[in-house]
């Protein structure tokens, strides 16, 4: 089997979407923008050994590729469209791959995601990634360096549980089957709050989403809009199986974390209500230009680690 092959049997499906003028087989692909928007571009990289273990499920692989991605678009706002997938295959494994294409297209067509392209080839790791693309209306765009003094931080769903299932892994020597239902959807299939997040940008100041952990992507968002911030442990809504330490670094959440102003909280309320979103207030913006943590009244000491650093093992050369 070639890659023209391999494309086919796996990946080539009909979509019902007229903004696209051409999709897989060509070149390149051609799609046709809504009028007043920008497009928003993300893209995201899983690799065997380092996102995923050796023998991860496919299924799950696939689908958490395409719900990380939406988890950016999600942060920005926008709605997403389209989306290229880049693969390099190590083995040419029939079993895996159609469950790696079922896992990634049942996500996508959740969120009316069309696969349009992408490239396969092979090599000595096994590696997956999206490229995916979204529409957001101009001026609308939530970003990172949008928050304000006196803002108030809320975070949709609950932390932790991503790396709760890790941690569960590791206790059975990485024995999936072993892995509870609740679990495994919490690290390979989180939920992509793409609804509640194309209201939220009428309303909130900044955004961004929760994947290398809560207290780097605190950090991020206070680096980026020139501000500081207070957490309060206290009201961080996390899964007890683990310390509260290990619920805000862990990562792999994918949630939204984000700030408003005073004003809006009833209507943030409202908004998470209406798309049945848990989300909780957990902070505030200050003009410190630091992060403190509080559990009660009390400054806790800050971890040696605020999240996940995909290069902290590789060597300054």
């Amino acid at each position: 089997m070639n890659e023209k092959d391999i494309i086919q049997k796996y990946f080539t499906k009909k979509f019902n979407d007229q903004s696209i003028i051409e999709g897989i087989g060509d070149d390149a692909a051609i799609v046709r923008a809504n009028s007043g928007c920008e497009l928003v571009i993300t893209t995201d990289t899983m690799v065997e050994g380092k996102h995923f273990f050796k023998h991860a499920p496919a299924y799950g692989i696939g689908y958490k590729l395409m719900a990380s991605n939406l988890s950016d678009i999600a942060a920005m706002g926008a709605s997403p469209r389209w989306a290229t997938l880049n693969l390099t295959l190590n083995t040419l494994n029939h079993s895996w791959l159609a469950e790696f294409s079922n896992g990634l297209l049942e996500c996508a067509q959740k969120h009316n995601v069309a696969l349009i392209g992408g490239d396969t080839t092979s090599g000595n790791c096994l590696n997956v990634s999206i490229q995916l693309i979204g529409e957001v209306p101009h001026d609308k765009t939530m970003l990172r360096s949008s928050a304000k003094v006196d803002d108030r931080i809320f975070v949709t769903g609950v932390i932790g549980n991503a790396a709760c299932a890790l941690n569960f892994l590791q206790k059975q020597d990485f024995h999936h089957e072993d892995l509870p239902s609740a679990q495994y959807a919490a690290l390979y299939m989180p939920q992509s709050r793409i609804d509640f997040a194309i209201e939220l940008r009428e309303i909130a100041n900044a955004a961004i989403d929760i994947s290398d952990g809560l207290l780097n992507e605190v950090e991020v968002i206070c680096d980026a809009s020139n501000v500081g911030a207070v957490l309060q442990l206290d009201n961080v809504p996390f899964n007890n199986n683990i310390n509260i330490e290990q619920a805000i670094t862990g990562g792999e959440d994918y949630e939204l974390l984000f700030t408003l102003p005073d004003k809006l909280v009833n209507e943030v309320d409202l908004l998470s209500k209406k798309h049945d979103c848990l989300i909780s207030e957990i902070g505030k913006i200050n003009n410190s230009k630091t992060v403190e943590i509080y559990q009660g009244n009390r400054v806790m000491p800050y971890p040696k680690y605020s999240g996940y650093d995909h290069f902290e093992k590789i060597t300054n050369e």
